[in-house]
């Protein structure tokens, strides 16, 4: 196989199916990690209203962004007839993924104990606020569990914990959840038994702030929040002597890091430090941290001799690591992205829009891209429901009960704005 038909293979989840229900973020976004990868996801959502994020305060901007490359079954599954058609879909899927209310799907009766046994291979995976324990049924959100966590205290200022600014514990319990649905999926193909996996919010934040948290027990001191340490740049437990914002002729800031002899090296050549260079002084990093506000001061008035694009341009040259502080704005313009080609392309609700890409290349895969767009509530109900083996008369009986529905809302007419 040569190298071009290599990268043309199909993409590595084909032919696996997955029943979505999910809403706002951590569900859905882990639904089209699965479904950029090629899986047939069907997002199954309840007629009336559907994923709350289509009627959400930001236009529905949530939902575009996370439910491309979807089929959208509306179904209520709280009427009988929901169920038999939702234990149909089960006996031909490999995943459920979910973010209901911890116990919801318990509730209803279609919870991984009954699925099993309606389907001995399936893998269900549940985002939640807490994998079990004492907390396991609280309700929680992205924010909470940044609090709870850690993340807030370390990101914020002294008593003014701050969460970041994007969903980002969402996100990241659904990425390890779609990790362990990859990895179940692998060990099925030996055993021929599915699996029930929880991804937890809370555990997702602790996860991340284990390095802090080695910290403290080796220091016995509780980190400082990042917030006080970055605002001056000169307390940074990071360890690095350099590694902070400095402003530049023009009013523009460039975050510069040094974490290593080389970088350090390729900074005093471009900034004229000859007397530092080679200065037994500063030449370890343990050095250079120990006297971190030194280094700041020099370089900051040394960087404020250049503009901005003058700067980067020579630490690019230098293979100094650095950075701007790009908006969302500003990104939608930045090189790197548009070049490398990282942007996929919507066109909802009149609105042409970029979304990123997985961030993730793979050399022997097709690539990725949008081979549908977020559809309306039961948008591919009549084709889903004829494929497991629906005749027409019996599709439009289970319409005229309300128990599955084929709306031709479009996609700006959102619920709760019509």
């Amino acid at each position: 196989m040569d190298n071009e038909t290599r990268r043309k293979q199909h993409l590595p989840l084909e032919g696996v199916r997955v029943l979505e229900l999910s809403h706002i973020v951590a569900g859905p976004s882990g639904g089209m990690m699965l479904a950029d990868l090629g899986a047939d996801v069907i997002k199954i959502e309840h007629p009336d209203g559907g994923d709350t994020s289509r009627g959400s305060g930001n236009n529905g901007a949530t939902f575009f962004t996370y439910n491309r490359n979807k089929k959208f079954l509306a179904l209520d599954l709280r009427r009988a007839k929901g169920k038999a058609v939702f234990e149909r879909l089960v006996r031909g899927a490999d995943v459920v993924f979910h973010n209901f209310s911890p116990g919801a799907l318990d509730r209803l009766g279609l919870g991984y104990e009954w699925a099993r046994a309606v389907n001995a291979r399936i893998i269900y995976c549940a985002v939640k606020g807490f994998l079990p324990g004492p907390f396991g049924d609280r309700p929680y959100l992205d924010e909470l569990a940044q609090m709870a966590g850690g993340l807030a205290y370390l990101t914020g200022l002294k008593d003014l914990p701050l969460r970041a600014g994007a969903s980002v514990t969402d996100i990241g319990a659904a990425t390890y959840g779609a990790l362990a649905v990859v990895a179940a999926l692998f060990r099925r193909h030996s055993t021929g038994i599915g699996e029930s996996i929880e991804a937890g919010l809370y555990e997702t934040v602790v996860f991340w702030v284990g390095q802090a948290i080695t910290t403290t027990q080796m220091t016995g001191k509780d980190a400082m929040p990042r917030g006080e340490r970055t605002s001056s740049g000169m307390d940074d437990k990071m360890g690095w002597g350099v590694y902070r914002l400095f402003p530049t002729r023009d009013g523009s800031q460039v975050f510069i890091a040094v974490t290593g002899n080389r970088h350090w090296t390729a900074l005093c050549e471009l900034l004229g430090f000859d007397d530092w260079k080679d200065s037994p002084e500063f030449n370890t990093n343990r050095k250079r941290s120990a006297q971190k506000g030194r280094l700041a001061e020099r370089i900051k008035a040394a960087v404020l001799e250049y503009d901005f694009a003058d700067i980067t341009r020579k630490l690019g040259e230098h293979r100094i690591p650095y950075a701007p502080v790009n908006t969302p704005m500003t990104l939608l313009s930045e090189q790197h992205l548009n070049e490398a080609r990282r942007w996929l392309g919507l066109d909802v609700a009149g609105h042409k829009l970029k979304v990123p890409k997985l961030p993730i290349a793979m050399s022997q895969t097709q690539e990725f891209e949008v081979r549908d767009p977020p559809g309306t509530i039961g948008n591919h109900t009549d084709s889903i429901l004829a494929e497991a083996g629906y005749s027409a008369a019996e599709i439009e009986a289970l319409k005229a009960e309300k128990v599955v529905a084929a709306t031709a809302r479009m996609l700006t007419d959102l619920p709760g704005e019509s």
